[in-house]
């Protein structure tokens, strides 16, 4: 059955990346369940093979997850609970229905020690709890769904429907002249939009095991800030860098995350477009739409 007739499922549906997958994939042409933490608890068995057998997907693509990652080392079962077990009930539930998932993991899965953009086949070895938690969701979806399984690492995520760094930046800024950002860590800032694009093809033609998803170019969070700061012309902000050990946050950040996304170009047929083009229509959208609000992250 061609899958454009087939009925979808997205888990996570309220999130950021939830909201632009839903828009995309309905804009599509796929039908598509909209499902949330009000319509099924991915911690529960029982909820998860309600959800899937009330609907009978055929293809299941999970964005849920605990991204607190402060806060995931004070809440370390909770975490577990959600960025381990959830995906491991959904990989049990969707092998036993023949149902293709898609899962949404992390950078942070990584040590960030290397010099060179991961790969998708390079050893995990996460330093905090975040991170630890989602790599071992991986390692469950992978034993319980062998052949019909997609991961699908990104980074960095920003976009229009929730909190993110773009807004932090651009919240800051409204009330302070100086702004210090970390410049030691080194990733690739993802559009939530772009990634939800890739998402659809990745389940549409079915590409199986890992694969990394991020917009193009490498930065630091500092660089990151100044971009933003230049486009949204805001001239009289100055961004000074600092380094993560005077930023003082709870959990450990890898230092070099940045993903290699070129198994996942050779299947799709193009090259993700530059943050930075990607951040020029964050910034025009929200200028038309405005923006969530969170604090300076």
């Amino acid at each position: 059955m061609n899958d454009l007739c087939d009925s979808w499922m997205v888990i996570g549906a309220k999130g950021m990346l939830g909201t632009d997958l839903v828009r995309h994939l309905r804009d599509s042409g796929i039908e598509t369940v909209a499902l949330d933490i009000e319509d099924v608890d991915i911690c529960d068995r029982d909820s998860v093979a309600a959800a899937l057998d009330e609907h009978n997907p055929r293809v299941v693509i999970n964005v849920a997850a605990m991204t607190d990652v402060d806060g995931c080392e004070d809440r370390i079962e909770d975490a577990y609970r959600v960025n381990a077990h959830g995906p491991r009930n959904l990989a049990l539930a969707a092998s036993m229905r023949g149902i293709f998932l898609v899962h949404v993991s992390t950078d942070y899965v990584f040590d960030g020690k290397g010099e060179k953009p991961h790969r998708e086949d390079d050893p995990m070895g996460p330093i905090g709890v975040y991170g630890a938690s989602k790599a071992q969701g991986e390692i469950y979806v992978r034993e319980a769904l062998r052949d019909d399984h997609c991961i699908v690492r990104t980074q960095w995520l920003f976009g229009i429907h929730g909190k993110n760094f773009v807004e932090a930046i651009l919240n800051g800024a409204r009330t302070r002249d100086v702004l210090r950002v970390v410049n030691d860590q080194y990733g690739r800032p993802s559009y939530a939009p772009d990634v939800a694009r890739a998402l659809g093809q990745l389940s549409r033609v079915r590409g199986r095991g890992t694969f990394h998803m991020a917009n193009s170019g490498e930065t630091t969070w500092y660089d990151f800030a100044r971009a933003i700061v230049d486009r949204a012309g805001l001239s009289r902000v100055r961004v000074e860098p600092i380094s993560t050990e005077e930023l003082g946050r709870p959990a450990p950040r890898p230092a070099y995350s940045v993903l290699d996304t070129s198994r996942f170009s050779a299947l799709a047929g193009y090259t993700p477009r530059h943050w930075t083009a990607a951040l020029e229509e964050y910034l025009r959208i929200r200028g038309e739409q405005g923006g969530p609000s969170g604090p300076l992250v």
